[in-house]
């Protein structure tokens, strides 16, 4: 716990990439950045969790649970931002185990974003 990542190289969010995302979900592509748009740069920010023998994370054995989405501002398409994870708590209940991830989304300007990520990583049947 409190283990936190190297921050990421900063990354465009261009509207090209705001458009397949909306059109993956079914959404009117208005222009703007949908909320849960963030996903798609704060889970590969954690990539390095899955890669680190270390660490131990078996990303078959991961199940998504729970996502929240905090805006300090409106992200727009050009803005480039970088995002750092922190490991806030893993927890094993029943032999499964609860990874909370915290990454804080940040821009030219400061923190933009904060995003709060619960994996359930089921434990081995073994």
């Amino acid at each position: 716990m409190g283990r936190s990542l190297p921050s990421t190289a900063p990354v465009a969010i261009t509207p090209d990439s705001v458009t397949r995302f909306a059109q993956a979900l079914g959404l009117d592509d208005d222009g703007t950045v949908p909320p849960t748009f963030l996903i798609s740069l704060t889970l590969p920010a954690a990539d390095p969790l899955v890669d680190d023998p270390e660490f131990g994370l078996d990303f078959t054995r991961v199940l998504h649970r729970e996502q929240r989405f905090a805006y300090h501002r409106e992200l727009r398409a050009g803005a480039e931002v970088s995002c750092t994870v922190t490991v806030e708590s893993i927890k094993t209940v029943a032999g499964n185990d609860l990874l909370a991830l915290h990454t804080g989304v940040t821009d030219a300007e400061g923190l933009a974003a904060e995003v709060w990520t619960t994996l359930f990583v089921a434990g081995d049947p073994a």
